[in-house]
């Protein structure tokens, strides 16, 4: 029996018709990529194409089912591929160990797909995608999971709102003055060991460390900006004492000791806080030096080391002992090149070690809980734990999302938001929201350009293309752009007679042109490169659109209706919606996860929003 005949049975031979023939690119292969793999295989897709740029890494193995520990070190898409094979040998999946921004992976190659599942973990990426899936007009489903959270949606030009048409959170970050000074909870501590101390003893200090700080002064901290500005330079001269027997000590005197006992000479600061108290090097080390017996010898101890939290003297004797194995290994590069540095690195036990001793050192001192290491590894490696079963039922979803597609059905699609911690209700649901008139992105018009990227130079460009194809249409000075870097402006014409390739304008890649006062990019043209060896001046462009033509922008009405429907939503479900903020977990801002398929919460609007 066909292992898809439950599913042909069940979806019809019309519809199955239809997946059977699809084509599919499928956009990541971890914790979502692995269980919609699965999914595809066993639903009746038979053309599916997978790119990931990744490696098995012993941590993926507690989620993504399809790979094993002899898979570590492997490429992922080539050994989910393999194992999926194994669910249904009678299907064909191209595996490509590769980047999604690779110039093979151009606008044509999109083009050859019937639709585009995004299961990956980087804000860039995603970007990428969603601009490609819009030139070249292909629908896209999105998604992402965090913990007992998910959310897929599906994206259709000109139809529904693009990936970058809700605006993505900005990283979090901290006053230096709160973290230098007053800290008061853990995250402040844990960031000042792994940014501050780590680089200022082992890395790069900041050259504009000064700099910060002076523009946080006020009146009323000049004296606690000077104070900051004389440790810092105290710790680069401790630091010339590296590789003596006493520098430890020495480290440990000064941002315990000494620094504690300067803020506390600043008695205004404490006023309204909590003062706090200044370890002291003598009386700890007695405390070891008593108890050394009973130091790491339960089996507790010894066990959960990582999972439980260490005492002041498990502190104190780690972190002498994490800057001694960090001075030693710095100074070893250093013996080969005079330049080398340190950097932080969770996965690193060293950099772990030194990071959560010294953090639970100024907890103490401040009188701020601290944490196990497990918890320090997970806050400064800004991890988000992944759960299994979030995965699956997202790659579920996303899969019957893609029926509806493949049935011409869109308007049956819902941005569906999944939260495992509630009872009963787990699943809400809206509809897919129009176009952001205010995008930046999908607001603006999309062409292909097929172009001889080896002889067709800057200039050629911008005289048959941008200016010689708008005679009824006074453009004016334009700005180029690609990847970041201007290419031209009027300020800047040096690249006028060269080639595209001399530009690394290659196949793939997308250029940005606007008009020098488009001050808002409300009325860009984003052109997807695609080579072709064009022989002649007069053929060596083929523009599939028309630059700066006038886009069928959202009406006011539906603007307006779009308006009305997230106010009927919000006034229809506000218990609802209010519920799940309430129990949703609070997330830090300043996550930037390198785990897979991550959502964070706008505190705005209380909707979720994909960004890893």
């Amino acid at each position: 029996m066909p292992r898809t005949l439950h599913a042909e049975t069940v979806l019809g031979q019309s519809l199955f018709q239809k997946i059977s023939n699809c084509r599919v690119l499928m956009v990541g292969a971890g914790g979502i990529g692995c269980e919609l793999l699965k999914n595809l295989a066993m639903s009746g897709f038979r053309q599916i194409e997978l790119v990931d740029l990744d490696t098995i890494d012993l941590s993926n193995l507690n989620r993504q089912f399809l790979f094993q520990k002899q898979h570590i070190m492997k490429s992922k898409a080539e050994v989910a591929r393999e194992s999926a094979l194994k669910f249904n040998p009678n299907i064909n999946i191209i595996a490509h160990h590769a980047n999604i921004k690779s110039p093979r992976f151009n606008v044509e190659w999109f083009k050859s797909f019937d639709i585009v599942m995004n299961a990956l973990d980087n804000l860039d990426a995603r970007r990428h995608v969603n601009m490609m899936c819009l030139v070249a007009n292909v629908p896209l489903i999105e998604s992402g999971t965090e913990g007992y959270l998910g959310q897929v949606t599906a994206i259709k030009k000109d139809e529904t709102e693009c990936y970058d048409c809700q605006p993505k959170p900005v990283r979090r970050t901290y006053p230096v003055c709160t973290i230098r000074s007053t800290p008061s909870q853990p995250i402040h501590c844990i960031v000042w060991a792994k940014s501050y101390l780590f680089s200022q003893l082992f890395g790069l200090p900041e050259d504009d460390d000064d700099e910060r700080l002076e523009a946080e002064m006020t009146q009323e901290n000049v004296k606690e900006i000077e104070n900051l500005k004389k440790e810092t330079q105290a710790l680069k001269q401790i630091r010339e004492a590296m590789g003596t027997a006493d520098y430890p000590q020495k480290v440990f005197k000064k941002v315990f000791t000494d620094d504690i006992n300067r803020l506390l000479s600043m008695e205004d600061m404490w006023q309204n806080r909590k003062s706090p108290v200044a370890l002291k090097y003598e009386e700890i080390e007695k405390l070891v030096t008593e108890g050394n017996s009973q130091l790491n010898n339960t089996e507790e101890s010894n066990t959960l080391k990582d999972q439980r939290v260490w005492s002041l003297a498990e502190n104190f004797v780690v972190f002498l002992d994490s800057v001694r194995r960090l001075s030693e290994k710095l100074m070893k590069e250093q013996a080969n090149n005079p330049n080398a540095s340190l950097s932080f690195d969770k996965d690193d036990p060293d950099s772990l070690d030194f990071v959560t001793a010294t953090s639970n050192l100024r907890s103490i001192i401040f009188d701020i809980e601290p944490k196990s290491q497990f918890k320090v590894k997970e806050m400064a490696g800004n991890i988000i734990p992944a759960i299994a079963t979030t995965n699956a039922i997202i790659a579920g979803m996303i899969v019957m999302q893609s029926f509806k597609i493949l049935n011409e059905k869109l308007n049956e699609c819902k941005t569906i938001f999944f939260d495992g911690s509630r009872r009963p209700q787990i699943f809400l649901s809206e509809s897919l929201n129009p176009p952001n008139p205010e995008c930046r992105v999908c607001n603006n018009t999309q062409i292909i350009l097929k172009v001889n990227t080896k002889k067709a130079t800057l200039r050629d460009f911008l005289d048959k293309v941008i200016h010689g194809r708008n005679d009824d249409m006074d453009i004016g000075e334009v700005i180029v752009e690609e990847g970041g870097r201007i290419i031209y402006d009027v300020e800047y014409d040096d690249n006028l007679d060269a080639t595209f390739e001399q530009l690394q304008i290659t196949d793939g890649k997308l250029v940005s042109v606007k008009p020098d006062d488009d001050i808002d990019e409300q009325n860009s043209s984003i052109f997807a490169i695609s080579h072709r060896d064009f022989e002649t001046p007069n053929t060596w462009f083929q523009v599939d659109g028309e630059p700066f033509a006038t886009r069928n922008k959202i009406s006011v009405t539906k603007s307006n209706s779009f308006s009305k429907q997230k106010r009927k939503l919000e006034e229809s479900e506000v218990d609802t919606f209010e519920g799940l903020s309430r129990k949703r977990p609070a997330m830090n801002e300043e996550i930037l996860v390198e785990d897979d398929d991550i959502i964070v919460t706008d505190s705005g609007t209380q909707k979720l929003i994909v960004i890893d």
